[in-house]
């Protein structure tokens, strides 16, 4: 276990220390103020509150799962797989005496752990941002909700970027990675549009289940239903994802 704690350090140090990380993790933080200085100038215009203080971080969650945060994914994986296979810092990686299972599971821990402090970041920032709006009696308890919808949010995501790992382990170089799985993610989101019913088997089509956690009424049963099929694609792909890793050829 100390192994795979080192390793997993290593691997989240080195993608919090890119300069693509540092670059959006600062849009991430800027977004949210850019969105509030939106959102006034039209409440200000049409002379209504359309979005509340309650409201605006799950507001600004829509739009880091559905874009932002599959992008970071996309990239991340790209760059611990088929990138280090790429500039030759995967057989460094190698020699190291840890084996091949611990060496796949630390970076897996580091992409999750990695989502974490993007969606943390992306909360904290639209929290702040959001104060700039008119406040509600229940705004509290919404605010409670709105943590709980971006904790929920990190599920799908997690489950997008084993998918992203596991195409990663077809390919030798990031550049090919990142954008093959960009293509398919754009496809599958237009698929969504065109094959609903196929499509509800896909991770894809669940960017959004952060919003089952939200309102006056929680579907429990549609959440576990979605929970399973969710936590299925992570299993599924991380097993065939090592075992295209194992094999692999440095």
């Amino acid at each position: 276990m100390n192994s795979i704690q080192a390793s997993m350090t290593n691997e989240i140090t080195k993608l919090l220390f890119r300069r693509k990380t540092v670059f959006f993790l600062s849009l991430t933080a800027i977004l949210p103020f850019a969105g509030i200085w939106m959102v006034s100038r039209l409440q200000t215009g049409f002379g209504i509150t359309a979005v509340s203080v309650a409201d605006f971080p799950v507001l600004m969650l829509n739009l880091f799962s559905a874009l932002l945060l599959p992008l970071l994914i996309f990239m991340a994986a790209a760059d611990m797989f088929a990138g280090e296979q790429q500039d030759g810092t995967a057989k460094i990686t190698l020699t190291r005496p840890i084996s091949r299972f611990d060496i796949y599971v630390s970076k897996h821990l580091a992409l999750l752990l990695y989502i974490g402090v993007y969606a943390a970041v992306g909360l904290v920032c639209s929290v702040i941002a959001s104060w700039f709006l008119p406040f509600e009696g229940s705004s509290l308890t919404r605010l409670l909700q709105s943590v709980l919808a971006y904790v929920a949010a990190v599920v799908p995501m997690a489950a997008i970027g084993f998918l992203a790992v596991f195409v990663g382990q077809w390919f030798k170089n990031g550049s090919g990675a990142l954008t093959v799985t960009i293509l398919l993610y754009g496809l599958a989101k237009l698929a969504s549009f065109l094959f609903p019913q196929l499509m509800t088997y896909s991770p894809t089509a669940y960017t959004d289940w952060h919003m089952l956690w939200i309102g006056d009424i929680v579907s429990w049963g549609k959440i576990g239903g979605i929970f399973s099929l969710l936590l299925s694609f992570c299993m599924l792909s991380f097993t065939a994802g090592f075992y295209l890793f194992d094999k692999k050829q440095w």
